[in-house]
C-alpha cells in the first residue's frame, strides 16, 4: 500500500491537499451544529429561568461577542447560524468529493498504465500461459477495489477524524468527564474491527481471483458461440456459467458477511456510549451541573460523531480489500522478466537473413519438451519450408527466432550472432510474421496494415494491399480503407483477415519473412494470386514457411522436415519424395 500511494497517488497530492482542506471545513461545520444547538438550548433555558442562572451567563457571553443584546432574538440567531453552516458544509462536501475523485482517477490511470506496460514489455510466456480473463479482471475489478478504497479513505478519513477530534474538543469544553467516557468506550471496538479487516483481505483476494475465472468463462463463451450452437452445447455452457457465478457469489458473500459485521460492532459500542452519556448528563442536569443547552449540544455532537466513527471503522474493511487488490496488481508489475536484453546487446543494422539453429533444446514453462536437439541453417535469400506432423515443434522455431522464448540449451543465431546477444527490438525489426491466427486490431483496415511500418503513407499501404491481393475486396467495403476491422478483425472473413495481415508483413519490408500457415484460410484462386505475389516479394530475402499444403511448400528452395523436435529430413521436394521417408508419407496422407 505504501508503494501504491507513493508511486501513483502522491504525484497528484495537490488534489488531495485541497480536498483535505475542504474536508476540515466540512468537519468544522458539522461540529458547529452542536455548539449552535447548545447556544439555542441555553437561550431557551435562560428565558424559562427568567434571565438568571448559568445558562444565561453563557448565552449573554456569546451574544455580546456577536453584537447581540439579551433580548434581540437569540433563537433566530441560532436558526440563521445552522442554515449558514449547512450551506457552507454542502459546498465544501461537493468540493471535497470532486477534488479527491480527480486525484484518485488520475492515480488509477497511472496504475493501469504501469500494469499494462508491464504486461506489454514482459515475457510472452506470461501472457500466453494465463487466461485473458484473469488479466482483464486485474485491470477492471482489482482497480475498482483500489478506487473504492482510495475514495473512501480520501473522502472519509480526514473528515471523520477531524469531526471526531472536534467533537471531543467541544465535549472537553462542555464537560471533560463526558469526553473521558467516549475515549474509554469507543476504542474498545477497534480490536474486533481490525481483526475483521485482516480476515477480509485474505478472503477478498480469493474472491478477486475468482472474478478473473468468471471473466474468462464469459469471454470464452462469447468467442465460441458458433461451436456452442453447432454442437448443441447450450446446456453445457449454461451449467458452467451457473457454477462459476455461484462460486463467485459464495466467495463474495463471505467477504460481505465480514464487512457487514463492522457496523453492528460499532453500533453496539456507540449505543452503549450514548446510553451512558445521556444517563450521565441527565444526572448532572438534575444536580444543576449541566444545562439544557449542554444536553442538546451533546445529543447533536453524538449524532454527528457516530456516523463518522462507523465510517472510520468501515474504512478498515474497504482498505483491506484495496490492499488485496494491490497485491494482485503488483504480482503483474513485479513479475521478473526472463527474456531480457543484455546491457551490451548489439543491434542489427542491415540483416542479410542468415539463420542457424545449433543443437537447440527447448521446453515450455509447463514442462512440455518441444525441441530435442534441433539443428539447421538457412542461406540469405533462401526460401525454406518447414513441415512435419502436429506438435513436431514447427511454431516453436518461429518463437525462438523472434526471441519470445530463449532456448533451454543450444543457440539460435541470426547473421552469425546468438539472438541472446542482440537487441530484441532490432531483431524483431528485421522480421515480419504472418500467422494462422491473424491479429487485427479494432481500427481501420488502413491502420491495421500501417502497423507493419508506422508512418507509411496511403500509397505505400495500398501497394502492400495490392501485393497481398487485398486491394479489390477492401475497395468494395462501404468505407474502403477507412472501414473498421472490428475486434480481432471480426468484420472480415478469415481469408480477408489473412490478406490484411499479409499486406502488413509486406509493408514491413523486413529481410526475414516468416509465414505460419499464412494462406490456410484462402481459396485456391486467392492462394495462387498471393503465392505469386509472395514469390516476387521473397526475392533477396530469407523466407521461412510453415505449411501443410503441398502447393505451398513444393516451390520452396529447400524443405526441412521436423518430427519430435528434431530435423529428420532436408532437401527439395523431388529429392524428398524419392527417399520414401517422413515427408513422402505426409504428402501421400494429404493427397489421399
Amino acid at each position: 500500500m505504501a508503494r501504491l500511494l507513493g508511486k501513483h497517488f502522491w504525484p497528484h497530492r495537490n488534489w488531495f491537499i485541497a480536498g483535505t482542506l475542504f474536508a476540515v471545513l466540512t468537519s468544522i461545520c458539522a461540529v458547529g451544529y452542536g455548539a449552535v444547538l447548545g447556544y439555542v438550548g441555553n437561550s431557551i433555558q435562560c428565558q424559562i429561568e427568567g434571565g438568571t442562572g448559568d445558562a444565561c451567563d453563557s448565552v449573554q457571553t456569546i451574544a455580546q461577542s456577536v453584537g447581540l443584546t439579551a433580548s434581540s432574538g437569540w433563537i433566530w440567531f441560532g436558526i440563521y447560524a445552522i442554515i449558514a453552516l449547512t450551506a457552507v458544509r454542502a459546498i465544501s462536501m461537493y468540493a471535497m468529493n470532486m477534488l479527491n475523485n480527480t486525484g484518485v482517477q488520475r492515480g488509477l490511470v497511472s496504475i493501469q498504465s504501469v500494469q499494462f506496460d508491464a504486461l506489454t514489455d514482459g515475457d510472452y510466456a506470461r501472457v500466453a500461459g494465463d487466461n485473458s480473463g484473469g488479466f482483464v479482471s486485474r485491470f477492471i475489478n482489482d482497480v475498482t477495489a483500489i478506487r473504492d478504497a482510495a475514495l473512501r479513505f480520501a473522502n472519509n478519513f480526514t473528515k471523520s477524524l477531524v469531526t471526531i477530534i472536534g467533537v471531543l474538543v467541544v465535549l472537553l469544553i462542555v464537560d471533560w468527564q463526558l469526553a473521558v467516557i467516549i475515549l474509554v468506550v469507543y476504542p474498545l471496538a477497534l480490536g474486533p474491527v481490525i481483526a475483521l479487516g485482516n480476515s477480509i483481505r485474505a478472503r477478498s483476494k480469493k474472491a478477486q481471483h475468482q472474478i478473473g475465472e468468471v471473466t474468462a468463462l464469459v469471454s470464452e463463451g462469447l468467442q465460441s458461440a458458433r461451436v456452442v450452437k453447432a454442437y448443441g452445447l447450450e446446456g453445457y455452457q449454461k451449467e458452467r456459467g451457473k457454477n462459476g457465478f455461484a462460486e463467485r457469489s459464495r466467495l463474495f458473500l463471505r467477504v460481505l458477511s465480514q464487512r457487514a459485521a463492522v457496523d453492528p460492532v460499532l453500533e453496539v459500542v456507540g449505543g452503549i456510549a450514548i446510553a451512558a452519556l445521556l444517563g450521565f448528563v441527565s444526572f448532572r442536569i438534575a444536580e444543576g451541573t449541566n444545562t439544557l443547552g449542554d444536553l442538546l449540544a451533546i445529543i447533536a455532537l453524538i449524532g454527528v460523531a457516530s456516523p463518522e466513527v462507523r465510517a472510520l471503522g468501515s474504512i478498515t474493511a474497504v482498505a483491506q480489500e484495496g490492499a488485496a487488490a494491490a497485491d494482485r496488481v503488483y504480482e503483474i508489475i513485479d513479475a521478473p522478466a526472463t527474456v531480457t536484453d543484455k546491457p551490451e546487446a548489439q543491434k542489427i543494422a542491415n540483416a542479410n537473413g542468415e539463420i542457424a539453429f545449433e543443437d537447440v533444446h527447448f521446453s515450455y514453462p509447463d514442462g512440455t519438451e518441444a525441441l530435442k536437439g534441433l539443428s539447421f541453417a538457412t542461406r540469405p535469400g533462401e526460401t525454406v519450408a518447414i513441415v512435419g506432423p502436429s506438435g513436431a515443434g514447427k511454431s516453436t522455431i518461429f518463437n525462438l527466432i523472434l526471441r519470445l522464448y530463449d532456448a533451454t540449451t543450444g543457440s539460435v543465431k541470426v547473421d552469425g550472432l546468438d539472438v541472446r546477444e542482440l537487441d530484441s527490438n532490432s531483431l524483431r525489426g528485421a522480421t515480419a510474421l504472418v500467422s494462422q491466427d491473424t491479429a487485427l486490431f479494432d481500427d481501420t483496415i488502413a491502420s491495421n496494415i500501417a502497423l507493419g511500418r508506422l508512418g507509411a503513407d496511403a500509397s505505400e499501404i495500398e501497394a502492400a494491399a495490392r501485393a497481398a491481393n487485398a486491394n479489390d475486396f477492401i475497395l468494395e467495403l462501404p468505407d474502403g480503407y477507412a472501414s473498421q476491422a472490428g475486434e480481432m478483425g471480426r468484420n472480415l472473413s478469415g481469408g480477408q483477415r489473412q490478406r490484411v495481415a499479409l499486406a502488413r508483413a509486406i509493408l514491413r519490408d523486413a529481410p526475414i519473412l516468416m509465414l505460419d500457415e499464412a494462406t490456410s484460410a484462402l481459396d485456391a484462386e486467392s492462394e495462387a494470386k498471393v503465392q505469386a505475389a509472395l514469390a516476387e516479394f521473397a526475392v533477396n530475402r530469407t523466407t521461412l514457411i510453415i505449411a501443410h499444403r503441398l502447393s505451398t511448400v513444393r516451390a520452396a528452395d529447400r524443405i526441412i522436415v521436423v518430427d519430435d523436435g528434431r530435423v529428420v529430413e532436408t532437401g527439395p521436394h523431388d529429392e524428398l519424395m524419392e527417399r520414401n521417408g517422413v515427408y513422402r508419407k505426409l504428402v501421400e496422407l494429404q493427397l489421399s
